[in-house]
């Protein structure tokens, strides 16, 4: 240290000494300086101002440095950290410390010469060491308490919370020496970005950051985070394209809740500053804890503070507001006498323009509620308008009547709405469309009662430009004058004259007035419609006699027996044709229950209960009754409803004869009966004389014949016709044969199949037709009658070969479905037309110049018999045939009732 001069700075004395080391070893000697809080020691380069060259060595990768604080030159292997990885060097190791605290590492090539000269300048490399960074965390600590007492000041006299954290994060900042502070207050799981003091590009994600409460108790507990790239937390905060050396957070806590957290990020590094490393450390966590704390101190004194003043200016309004509220009380007492007074003027009265000049000079009267003026307008509903009908303005009124001589202001208001009275105003005439109006249909269709104020006008300008212009003033309320569903007019005061403001209180006796007017105008509406219904009453009654009289008649004059009974039973009304049919006159049913003719109707009684009960009209056809001989009749219980009321008041049982009828659609079944088997016979006939008459011709020749091999050709011929004449008989007695239960057998539809087509293939080859099959699985079983699937299956191919094009394709398509197996045919041949579509699976109907035309139709009894359907479709693309099959197990099958054919 003799050799060196203060004057000169720490770096520029450690290079020096670093020079003269590496000149005793005639080698470049390296120097790592230790950064305690990460167990590391960083190579530093004198050249570059002590700057970190990337190389480092770790504690963790060599234990041996833990227990090594003396500076013994030993020859060792060092693991040194780079970029490029880690590598084993054998080296001289010195570690440099100072009364036992170390402070760095000296790395010396193996070969180095160790010299009593060597060891001194090792001695003065410790000494510069310690007094450089002694020197450097005194200037510091003198830098921070000037800083401090700005702090101070700050928190002292600043009296808006904001300005208050701005101000203390920018001294903070320059404290700490670090690039980057930011606070970000805290909104439930939310922190949004509130101050930012830094320099270069913002590191954080955003200006709002989602933090869980296990990560917020992980930033509160750990707190200073000395690398923030090895840090899962930093990911959190910062952006990954933007590195950050180290951070430190602080909770900012005010009266035990969090207000948000303080971050500060990279500390700088400052010229002239001689420090070991250059991240943040456990005192600058110190010394950012306590500003934290102190702000909290700080910001609960302001809201203290600005408590304290909202109190008291509180306490100075209530006692405003208490003698304001004693005046208005006064004055609210006076107006409900009011009110009552005018409510009971207005119930005394059954004319609704009496009502309705009683509400408006009780409103502008200056005994009454002492409005400059008052206008009604009547709602018509039909045209969707509010009419004005009528205003009264206070003190342009000439009265007969001396107000001093009334006690009462109810008798008062009462003889004055007798006076006739015109409106003084020609701005009153006219009209205003309320739909659309939002401020009109709060007040017509929402009842709710609109205070309008100059601001109002100027935001609702077009709503409210008729009323304006009939109202004339710049603030009056809008009333509904409501009865029990609807409203019946709208109340308008103002102040227009006196400019007196309209108060909340006046809005609650307004309300209360326009609700009695309702209920006055109601009682007029309902007195009116009282005489109404006094002089309809009598003429419905003579109405209803008529009726009466009108109804019976043509009861009694129906063909039809009618019996009507009481819902318990009792039989009040019934017709001759029931009379007759009962062989009982009318009165000897009247009045007796229905039970009493239960030997003549059985059963059918009982049915009247269930037809009350479910309400709903019963319907029997065909019925016999053996008290009535070989009659039938549709029988028809209907319950009898109550059109007002809609409740059930009893049953009406109708017994109409149908014995004539029924004997003619009888012979009419039989007739068409006759007629379809006259058609079968004959379409039967038909398809049989063929096959006989080439038996009959080939008979002839064999016995013309001698030649035995001309006669075994007629007989094989012979035999084909005979086969061809078995199989139209099969599939007559097929068509005709009733539903059965079809036999239960396992196998499997895809060989099946197959089979079936390669018994096709030469037909198909004659024919120039591709066959192909598509099935997603190898094996779909199924249980059922094999012969007869195959038969349908038979026949679809064979059709659809048949009606094939030359070098056309015939698409077999087989697929199990969730309840059912699909089975599918396409060829692309001719569309067939709709009205052939419907027809084609009827016995008998064929296209084809030859066949039946019971092959569709024996397939379709085959697949209903398996509980399946079967359909066609036919396009552009081709025509399909497809039938499902339900895969549930045998036993399925609800087979169809018999019935004749």
């Amino acid at each position: 240290m003799k050799r060196s001069s203060f004057e000169i700075s720490a770096d520029e004395l450690i290079k020096r000494i670093l020079w003269r080391i590496s000149s005793e070893v005639s080698s470049d000697a390296s120097l790592f300086i230790l950064e305690k809080y990460r167990d590391v020691f960083k190579e530093v380069d004198p050249r570059e101002g002590l700057s970190r060259t990337g190389r480092e060595i770790k504690l963790s990768g060599n234990d041996f440095l833990r227990k090594r604080t003396e500076n013994i030159i030993d020859e060792k292997n060092v693991i040194v950290s780079s970029h490029l990885g880690e590598r084993e060097e054998r080296v001289k190791l010195v570690c440099l410390s100072y009364s036992n605290e170390p402070l760095g590492l000296l790395l010396l090539s193996a070969s180095s010469e160790v010299n009593d000269s060597l060891k001194a300048w090792i001695k003065e490399l410790e000494l510069a060491l310690y007094y450089s960074l002694k020197r450097s965390t005194e200037e510091e600590g003198y830098r921070r308490l000037k800083l401090v007492s700005r702090l101070t000041s700050v928190l002292e006299t600043e009296t808006h919370s904001e300005e208050l954290i701005y101000k203390s994060l920018e001294i903070a900042r320059e404290m700490l020496r670090v690039r980057w502070i930011f606070f970000l207050e805290k909104f439930e799981t939310r922190f949004l970005l509130r101050a930012a003091i830094g320099e270069g590009t913002n590191p954080l994600r955003g200006i709002e950051i989602k933090i869980s409460e296990e990560q917020l108790d992980l930033l509160s507990q750990e707190r200073l985070f000395v690398s923030a790239k090895k840090s899962v937390i930093s990911s959190l905060i910062f952006r990954e394209e933007i590195s950050v050396g180290s951070f430190i957070t602080i909770p900012l806590t005010v009266e035990g809740t969090i207000l948000g957290l303080i971050i500060a990020a990279d500390r700088e590094e400052i010229e002239g500053e001689f420090r070991a490393y250059k991240h943040l450390d456990k005192e600058d966590l110190k010394m950012l804890d306590d500003i934290s704390r102190r702000m909290a101190v700080a910001i609960s004194k302001i809201k203290l503070t600005s408590r304290l003043e909202l109190e008291v200016r509180k306490l100075k309004q209530l006692g405003k507001k208490h003698e304001e509220l004693i005046s208005e009380q006064k004055e609210q007492l006076f107006k409900l006498s009011v009110l009552h007074k005018i409510t009971d003027a207005m119930k005394r009265s059954f004319d609704r323009e009496r009502v309705v000049r009683i509400l408006l000079l009780g409103a502008t009267d200056t005994s009454g509620l002492k409005f400059d003026r008052a206008t009604f307008f009547r709602v018509d509903a039909v045209r969707s308008l509010l009419v004005s009908e009528t205003r009264v303005t206070s003190g342009r009124r000439d009265s007969r009547h001396d107000k001093s001589v009334y006690s009462d202001l109810s008798r008062y208001l009462q003889d004055l709405s007798l006076e006739p009275y015109d409106s003084d105003d020609n701005r009153l005439v006219g009209s205003i469309p309320y739909p659309g109006n939002l401020i009109l249909e709060r007040v017509v269709l929402r009842k709710k009662m609109v205070h309008v104020t100059p601001e109002m006008l100027r935001l609702r300008v077009d709503e409210l430009a008729l009323m304006n212009r009939i109202i004339g003033t710049d603030e009056y309320l809008i009333a509904p004058i409501a009865g029990e569903e609807d409203v019946l007019g709208v109340l308008v005061v103002d102040n227009n004259d006196s400019g007196k403001k309209i108060s909340n209180a006046d809005m609650e006796i307004l309300g209360l007035l326009a609700d009695s007017t309702g209920v006055a105008l109601e009682l007029t509406e309902n007195y009116k419609r009282i005489l109404q219904m006094a002089e309809s009453l009598e003429k419905e009654r003579n109405l209803s006699n008529y009726y009466r009289k009108f109804v019976s008649s043509i009861l009694q004059s129906l063909e039809s027996a009618i019996i009507v009974c009481s819902v318990e039973g009792e039989i009040t009304e019934l017709n001759r044709t029931a009379e007759f049919l009962l062989d009982l006159s009318r009165e000897e049913l009247i009045g007796k229950s229905i039970e009493s003719i239960r030997t003549k109707l059985g059963s059918i009684i009982d049915l009247l209960s269930d037809a009350i009960r479910i309400g709903e009209t019963i319907t029997l056809t065909d019925q016999h009754f053996d008290a009535f001989g070989e009659k039938h009749f549709d029988v028809r219980i209907t319950p009898l409803r109550e059109e007002k009321r809609k409740r059930l008041s009893g049953v009406i049982l109708s017994l109409d004869d149908i014995t004539r009828r029924r004997k003619l659609e009888q012979e009419l079944k039989s007739r068409e009966k006759l007629a379809a088997l006259g058609e079968m016979s004959a379409k039967v006939a038909h398809e049989i004389r063929n096959p006989i008459t080439i038996i009959g011709g080939f008979v002839k020749r064999i016995l013309a014949s001698s030649d035995r091999e001309k006669t075994e050709e007629y007989a094989r011929i012979l035999m084909d016709e005979l086969q061809r004449l078995d199989g139209i008989v099969g599939e007559v007695l097929e068509i005709s044969r009733r539903k059965s239960k079809p036999s239960e057998e396992k196998f499997d539809l895809v060989s099946v199949t197959r089979e079936i087509l390669a018994g096709f293939e030469e037909k198909a080859s004659i024919e120039n037709v591709k066959l192909v099959l598509y099935a997603k699985e190898d094996r779909i079983e199924y249980y059922g009658d094999k012969d007869r699937i195959k038969q349908v299956i038979i026949n679809l191919v064979q059709n659809a070969i048949e009606a094939s094009d030359k070098g056309g394709q015939v698409l077999i398509t087989l697929e199990r479905k969730i309840d059912c197996v699909s089975f599918s045919v396409m060829n692309g041949g001719k569309t067939i037309p709709e009205e052939t579509l419907k027809r084609i699976f009827e016995p008998f109907f064929t296209t084809k110049t030859l066949g039946t035309g019971l092959g569709l139709s024996i397939c379709k009894k085959i697949v209903e018999e398996h509980g399946g359907e079967i359909h066609a479709s036919s396009g552009m693309e081709g025509t399909v045939f497809t039938f499902t099959l339900p895969t549930k197990k045998f036993g399925r099958f609800e087979l169809e009732k018999d019935t004749d054919s």
